[in-house]
């Protein structure tokens, strides 16, 4: 495939420098020439692509329609004689004995089987479990099982050299050949080609358990196994587990939840006895300062003596108990919360947290010290000149 690419690409530069020299029919013959060439690679490189692919015409020439009167298909012979009779003669019996209503008239399901050998595989991914399903369907519709006028066939095909089983029921059989009746019956064959790698005897319960099925006894087919009771004691325990883990983890929340409030109102009460003292504090540290005008301004504090009448101005404690105006404030802090009287700065924006006149800290205690609190140069400055004045 390589060597015709090759070739190919030679010839279209041949035909390119041809081209500049000459023209006519002899380009228009090259072209031809090279045009089937790449047509060549391209259906050589298609052949080994479509072998590993499922194709309905592939089924079609591995797996002929049975001979009548037989309903087995084998062509590998990978059944045993014994169990060739045996499947053929219990899949007429259905036809005969198991009957159902189509156009007031009784007719019998049809139910057809279709075995691969190994030598047969059909190009079915591992993982592709909805391809044998569509396999078994181009089955019923190839063979024509089932009436036509009800559509009451069951394909069932064995591919060993897929590791696959599939089964098909046309609409007039999937009331009793339900997903559910199909998919147990799939299970119980695989697991039987696992545990024996015996598919003779597997075809056999498979036969059995569809036409139990199509009479509408299921009992057998979804009787509990020791495998079951030990699956579902597995889940069982793994979902009783998961139900205590999750009560557990829930009641842990709550509890912590519970905690957390009981923590909250304990501060919040252990807070406001906090700030309570610091008011008490603070208004009497006011007392003895006696201020009357604000440290920043100059102007006189509102609601003191000669302060200016009808101005919207306030007068605010700060909890080292000095006082100023709250248009001053808002310069020098910024934002500010009222608690039991005192005003406290957020330090917000980088602003300076500590009082104009004696540079302690007045926010809320517990808030973050990072910020600004007006003594970077000027607590400085003042550390100098108390140092000067211990030196004088």
């Amino acid at each position: 495939l390589v060597c015709v690419l090759r070739c190919s690409a030679v010839e279209l530069h041949s035909i390119a420098e041809y081209s500049r020299h000459r023209h006519g029919s002899c380009v228009l013959k090259a072209t031809m020439h090279a045009k089937l060439t790449i047509s060549l690679a391209v259906a050589l490189l298609y052949v080994p692509l479509g072998a590993a692919y499922y194709s309905a015409t592939k089924l079609r020439k591995y797996l002929p329609a049975p001979a009548a009167p037989n309903h087995v298909s084998d062509p590998t012979s990978s059944l045993s004689p014994q169990t060739f009779a045996f499947v053929d003669s219990a899949l007429q019996d259905i036809k005969r004995e198991v009957l159902v209503s189509c156009g007031g008239v009784s007719r019998g399901y049809e139910v057809a089987v279709g075995v691969l050998g190994p030598s047969q595989p059909l190009g079915i991914k591992r993982k592709a479990e909805r391809t044998i399903v569509t396999a078994s369907a181009d089955l019923l519709d190839e063979w024509g099982v089932g009436h036509k006028n009800c559509n009451n066939g069951v394909t069932l095909l064995l591919a060993l050299g897929d590791r696959k089983v599939g089964i098909f029921a046309g609409k007039g059989a999937t009331g009793l050949m339900t997903n559910r009746v199909r998919s147990r019956i799939i299970k119980k064959m695989t697991d039987e080609l696992k545990a024996t790698r015996d598919h003779d005897v597997a075809l056999r319960d498979a036969v059995a358990f569809i036409g139990d099925a199509l009479n509408g006894d299921t009992s057998e087919l979804f009787k509990w196994t020791a495998e079951d009771y030990v699956n579902y004691t597995i889940w069982g325990c793994v979902a009783i587990w998961g139900c205590v883990y999750l009560a557990d983890a829930a009641y842990n929340r709550y509890k912590d939840k519970v905690r957390q409030r009981r923590l909250q109102r304990t501060l919040e009460r252990i807070d406001e006895a906090d700030l309570q003292a610091a008011a008490e504090e603070a208004t009497g540290a006011a007392a003895r300062f006696n201020a009357t005008d604000c440290p920043i301004c100059l102007e006189e504090l509102p609601g003191t003596p000669g302060a200016a009448a009808g101005n919207t101005n306030e007068t605010l404690l700060l909890r080292c108990g000095h006082s100023l105006c709250s248009q001053c404030a808002g310069e020098w802090f910024g934002r500010g919360v009222d608690r039991a009287g005192i005003w406290y700065p957020l330090g917000e924006g980088g602003k300076p947290t500590g009082c104009p006149v004696c540079r302690t800290d007045t926010r809320i205690e517990g808030q973050d010290p990072d910020h600004h609190n007006g003594d970077d140069a000027g607590a400085g400055g003042g550390g100098g000149g108390a140092g000067g004045g211990g030196a004088g």
